[in-house]
């Protein structure tokens, strides 16, 4: 199964990178996000075809990804892996309570966040 993937990343690069990585690999880049509004914008437009979302923490203008992460669990059900740089025990806490599939830290390995994306492809495919 192909999964359907929203980027919730403020820094343009990083976010173009994950984006080239997970087409290369087969997965529907539905959009991008830089802040919470988008995110749930975006979601609001596409949530029943969003599978996952690939958050980071800190988000622009003051937003964050855990308190997004929330949001897209408590409304649209949709699973967050964590690729932040800011990733310290307090933060992890905070994101378990909305059940995330994985946390990867930043600068992140490529095959660190395919890894995590298989298994969940894989999960739901069974499922």
């Amino acid at each position: 199964m192909t999964l359907s993937v929203l980027i919730v990343e403020d820094e343009m690069l990083l976010a173009l990178d994950l984006e080239d990585i997970l087409v290369e690999a087969g997965y529907r880049v539905v959009g991008n996000a830089v802040d919470m509004h988008q995110a749930v914008a975006t979601c609001e437009a596409h949530g029943e075809r969003i599978d996952i979302a690939v958050m980071d923490v800190h988000l622009a203008r003051g937003t964050s990804g855990v308190e997004t992460a929330r949001i897209l669990r408590q409304r649209w059900d949709i699973p967050s892996l964590f690729v932040s740089g800011n990733l310290d025990d307090k933060t992890r806490a905070l994101a378990e309570e909305w059940a995330p599939v994985g946390f990867v830290g930043k600068p992140f390995s490529e095959r660190a966040v395919l890894d995590v994306l298989a298994s969940v492809a894989k999960g739901q495919s069974e499922g």
